[in-house]
C-alpha cells in the first residue's frame, strides 16, 4: 500500500531539507539537538510493512518535511532514553474493551522503556472532551504526541492544538495531514470482513438471489472509518453480483439503539433473504447480532464485527449467534510500536508517513452452524 504525501508538504521539499539540522547522515540524532536513547534496542515488534513516503520532523517548521535518506523498511525498536523524555497520549476513551487494551499496552510499555506519559481521555463520543484533552497534554510539554483521535470531524480542532504547540502528532488509524499514521489500514479491515462474510456464505451455499447484504454505518465517524463496512460491502458485492444491498445508516453509541434501530430495518424488509451484514466495530455487529437473534433470524444470517472484542468471541464459542467474525487489531501490542514511533521522531529520525499494524480475522476458522 502506497500513501503519498499531501500537496502542501511534498512542495516544501523543493526548499528545505528535510533533515538539515537534525540528524546525522545514518539518522541519528546530533548532540544537543533532542531527547537521546540508549544505543541497544531492549524491545523490536514486526509491524505489517510502511508506506515508501518517509517524513521527518522539523521544529524550524514545525512539520513533517520529507525525507529522502531513509531505510525501506521501519523498525520497531525501542530504546530506554537517557534522560527525560515524555510523550503524549491521548486515549479515545477508557471504558470501551479495545481502548482499554490499547491504553494498558502504552502505558505498561511505557513504564518498561523508562518514558513518561502525559496521558488524557478523549471522552469518545464526546465532541466537547477532545480539545480540552489537547490542552491538558500540551501544557505538560511532551515532546510526540499519540493521538487515538477517529472522530473525522475533530480532527482539525484537535490537531490544531498540537499544531500550535509545535508538537509532532502520531495520528491513530485515521489519516490526518501533517501528522504521521499508525494502525491497519481501515480498507483492510473491511477485507477481512468481507471475505469472511463471503466465505462462510460459499460454505453455506447461500447465493445473491437468495441473499441480501445489510451495511451498518456510522456517519459520525467520517469516510476514513466509513471504508471498513464500505469495503467489505464492495468484497460481497463482487462475490455476489446483484445480490440486493440495504444501508443502514446509525448515530448512536447506545447498545440497545442500535439493537432497536437493526430492529426496524428487519421489520422493513421482511422479505430479506439470507442476511449478510458488515459493520464498523464490534459495537454494531453485537447489537445487529442480537437483533436478529430477537427475531429468530441467527441461523439464517451472518455478522461480522471489527476490534477483536471478547464479547463478540464469547458469542460465537457459546453459539446460536449470527456472528461469525472479528477483525483483531492486535491492540495488545501498539505500544510496542508507539513508543519507538515517537522515540524516532523525537530523535530526529526518518520515519515512514504511515506505520501498518498487523491484523487477523478471528476466530481464524470458520464457526460451526
Amino acid at each position: 500500500m502506497k500513501r503519498t504525501l499531501p500537496a502542501a508538504v511534498a512542495l516544501a521539499a523543493v526548499s528545505v531539507l528535510a533533515l538539515t539540522g537534525c540528524t546525522s547522515e545514518n539518522g541519528e540524532a546530533e548532540s544537543g539537538k533532542g531527547p537521546t536513547f540508549a544505543e541497544d534496542a531492549f524491545s523490536t515488534a514486526e509491524s505489517s510493512g510502511n508506506s515508501e513516503d518517509w517524513v521527518s520532523w522539523d521544529a524550524a517548521s514545525c512539520a513533517f518535511q520529507p525525507a529522502e535518506d531513509h531505510p525501506d523498511e521501519w523498525a520497531a525498536a525501542a530504546r530506554k532514553p537517557t534522560g527525560d523524555f515524555t510523550v503524549g497520549f491521548a486515549a479515545q476513551d477508557t471504558v470501551n474493551e479495545v481502548n482499554v487494551t490499547m491504553n494498558e499496552s502504552m502505558t505498561s510499555f511505557a513504564e518498561d522503556a523508562g518514558v513518561s506519559l502525559a496521558f488524557a481521555d478523549y471522552k469518545f463520543p464526546s465532541t466537547s472532551e477532545p480539545v480540552a484533552a489537547a490542552r491538558s497534554i500540551v501544557v505538560r510539554e511532551p515532546s510526540v504526541v499519540v493521538s487515538n483521535n477517529q472522530v473525522d470531524d475533530l480532527l482539525a480542532s484537535v490537531n490544531q492544538v498540537y499544531q500550535e504547540a509545535c508538537l509532532p502528532v502520531v495520528q491513530v488509524v485515521t489519516e490526518y495531514d501533517g501528522t504521521v499514521l499508525f494502525g491497519p489500514s481501515n480498507s483492510d479491515m473491511g477485507r477481512l470482513e468481507g471475505e469472511r462474510l463471503v466465505e462462510f456464505a460459499e460454505a453455506q451455499g447461500w447465493t445473491a438471489e437468495d441473499s441480501t447484504l445489510i451495511t451498518t454505518l456510522y456517519p459520525v465517524g467520517g469516510p476514513e472509518v466509513a471504508k471498513r463496512a464500505g469495503t467489505c460491502k464492495s468484497v460481497v458485492e463482487e462475490a455476489f453480483p446483484g445480490i440486493p444491498s440495504i444501508s443502514h445508516d446509525t448515530n448512536s453509541t447506545n447498545a440497545l439503539e442500535l439493537q432497536n434501530n437493526f430492529s426496524d430495518v428487519l421489520t422493513s424488509n421482511p422479505d430479506a433473504g439470507h442476511i449478510l451484514v458488515c459493520t464498523n466495530a464490534d459495537l454494531w455487529a453485537l447489537a445487529d447480532a442480537n437483533a436478529l437473534e430477537l427475531a429468530g433470524r441467527q441461523a439464517d444470517a451472518a455478522v461480522v464485527g471489527v476490534n477483536g472484542g471478547s464479547a463478540v468471541l464469547d458469542a460465537i464459542e457459546a453459539g446460536n449467534t449470527a456472528l461469525i467474525g472479528t477483525v483483531d487489531l492486535g491492540a495488545a501490542q501498539w505500544g510496542e510500536y508507539w513508543i519507538p514511533l515517537a522515540e524516532d521522531i523525537a530523535a530526529g529520525k526518518p520515519v515512514p508517513a504511515q506505520v501498518y499494524a498487523p491484523i487477523t480475522m478471528l476466530p481464524a476458522e470458520l464457526p460451526a452452524r
